[in-house]
Order: structure tokens, then sequence, then C-alpha cells
């Protein structure tokens, strides 16, 4: 998780004994504002399109990739080349399902040393938990991570860049690698309860049920992965529960070197905040005060510290709405009813209001536009 700022009333902690405890050296924070990802996810895309051979070369180079980058797959590129990669290759290629593919071929053998932590870990659960935890090291500025309710746990993805877009086919990929990961852990006719996509589906239904083997919905707030309770807390068929939790701590101590330090956060409140504010719209409610207890401060104090940098919540979240709405309306297929439940408004007509405030025109001509 990421760490928050403390109250100065409170006892010392926060970010600067972060940092210190860690040991970051001091270019960690420039590279912390570009989303990155580690190429060893390119052997998915090699494997989805090997019958293409030396024809991808030309599409690599032109997106900053080279084939010999296989052989260092924990350097980092930026995300958003290599997600335009990827939908670069499905429309030169004609692969409209290119991401299910990847998915299909990423297994637990091309994780390298995560594949023995994932088997090690006891339960799906547990597995699943670990990818929450290195999430930041594999890919920043992404958010992976779960909420239980009483019957289900929902793990949902999403990159937290909204010019990074269209992202079909990582989108695709990512929830698509997750079912393949965790049928190689349990068993091959293991099927989620539920799966999400934030991008319109309408015309791939059938293929998409075809490969998660249920229904699949479009145009929601993330994409996500609805699992029953009952699988995640099951005990893996390989589980050796003593062998295993000596195997835990010594995987998870050489991975952490091997990666790095995690991506240091923004030392700003206003970016803190933001980053609180596009993670819960449109999954939870979202309020001062509720922001403020995640970054362990009083409303007050936040809403201060914000005054300070020139800016309070309202404007951040009307800012956080905005942004998210554009893009929301951006894509095909989505009602306005779906896009102000949400933004978090009462109705369309509070939503409306909002949207030609901010942009002069209403959803409906916005929706209308060339």
């Amino acid at each position: 998780m990421r760490p928050v700022m403390a109250d100065p009333d409170l006892p010392p902690s926060g970010l600067a004994a972060d940092h210190a405890a860690a040991g970051l050296p001091p270019d960690i924070a420039g590279r912390a504002g570009q989303a990155t990802i580690r190429l060893l996810f390119l052997t998915a895309l090699f494997a989805a399109l090997e019958d293409v051979g030396k024809r991808i070369d030309p599409l690599l180079r032109e997106h900053g990739m080279f084939r010999a980058q296989l052989e260092t797959p924990y350097e980092t590129v930026p995300l958003h080349r290599y997600v335009a990669l990827l939908e670069a290759a499905a429309a030169r290629f004609d692969r409209p399902a290119l991401g299910l593919a990847m998915g299909a071929a990423f297994g637990l053998a091309d994780l390298g040393p995560f594949y023995a932590l994932l088997r090690a870990a006891g339960s799906l659960r547990g597995a699943l938990d670990y990818l929450v935890l290195f999430q930041s090291r594999l890919q920043t500025r992404t958010l992976f991570d779960s909420r239980r309710d009483a019957e289900t746990t929902t793990y949902s993805y999403r990159i937290e860049d909204s010019a990074i877009w269209p992202r079909v086919q990582d989108a695709e990929f990512a929830l698509a690698s997750y079912v393949t990961l965790i049928r190689q852990l349990t068993h091959a006719r293991w099927t989620p309860v539920a799966v999400h996509l934030e991008h319109a589906v309408t015309g791939r239904e059938a293929a998409l049920a075809q490969a998660f083997r249920v229904p699949v919905s479009g145009n929601q707030v993330t994409n996500a992965l609805v699992l029953r309770n009952e699988d995640l807390d099951r005990p893996l068929p390989s589980a050796v529960p003593a062998e295993d939790r000596k195997l835990r701590t010594i995987l998870e101590w050489h991975l952490l070197a091997l990666m790095g330090p995690e991506a240091t956060p923004a030392e700003s409140f206003v970016e803190l905040t933001r980053d609180i504010i596009g993670r819960w719209l449109g999954r939870t409610h979202v309020d001062c005060a509720s922001v403020a207890a995640e970054m362990k401060l009083s409303e007050r104090s936040l809403r201060r510290r914000l005054a300070e940098e020139g800016t309070s919540f309202r404007d951040l979240l009307q800012q956080a709405r905005q942004a998210r709405a554009q893009t929301m309306l951006g894509k095909s297929g989505i009602s306005l009813t779906v896009a102000a439940e949400q933004l978090g408004y009462a109705d369309t007509a509070a939503f409306s209001r909002a949207f030609k405030e901010w942009t002069g025109v209403s959803p409906g001509r916005f929706l209308r536009r060339d």
C-alpha cells in the first residue's frame, strides 16, 4: 500500500521516515512520475504472435523496444509505449483478441521466481495478495487491489493515467493472464463469478465469454474479476504449510532485492489526495473526511494542507470527475445513467448540469460529436 503523510500533531512517521528507511536514491523520485512496466510481459506478446516472426521487429522499433530486451526481463519501459505497442500490434496483424491470446499464453513459468512464490502461497488468496504486494514494482501507476464481500472478493485492475488510452489489449491481457495463473494454481476448469472490463464489449461478447467462461460486462468503472471466497481460501493442491512458510520468506527477500525499491509516492498533499480520489471514484463514496482518514489526518488538517497548496478538496474531486467523465463518454456504448452512477451523482440531471458547466456542452451533444 502507498505510505501516507502523518499529521504533525501525531508521533513522527510518514514519507521522510519511509524514504530514509528504504534508502531510496535521489533519482527514484524523478522517475516516479512516469508509469513504467517490466519487459517480462513482452514474452506473452511474442508467444501470441509467434506466427508473424520477424515482422514484429519494425513495430517494436517504432515503439522504442527491440527483441534483445527479452534477455533483461526486469528492465522497465514507459507504460504508455508498451500499451500503444499492444494496440498497434492488434491492428497491424488483425488480431482483435490479441490481449486474450496473450493472457492464455502467459503462465506461471513466465513469471520467473514468482512461480515458486505463488505456488508456496498456500491459498489462492495468498497468491493474489502477493501480486497485489508486488504490483507497484511490476507496473507503476496502476491499480491492482481487492475488496472482500460476504461471498466474493473483487480484484480490480486499472491504469491510473487516463491519458493512456485506448488500452483494450492491455486490460484483456491482464484479466486473461490472472485467469490463466489461477487455473494453473487450482484446476483447469476454474471460472470466476463475473468479469468486468472498462471498455465497450459490443460485438465481442461471445469471444470474451468463451475465454473467461462467464458473461463479461463492458463500460465498467474498472477492469475486475469477481471470485468466490471459498475458492480463494481453499488450500492449493501443492500446499505444504511448514515448507512453504520458509520458502516464502526467502523468496520475498530475494524478489524485493531483485526488483529494487517500491516507486516513491508523491510528497504533495495534492498528489496524494488526487491518487486516493482516483482509486476510489466510482467504487465507493468519496468525501474529504474519508480521504483524510485514509491519510491518517483529520479532515480539518487535510483541508488546511490543500489550501496551503492552493486548492481545495472540492476542486480536486471535481477535476477527477471531469477527467473521468470525458474519458467515459469517449467510450462507445456507455449510457448517461451508468456514467452518473459511477461518478457519484444522484441522477443524470445533476451529472448533466455539472458536465455542461465543465465543457460548455451537454453530455448528449458531447456524445454526438465527430
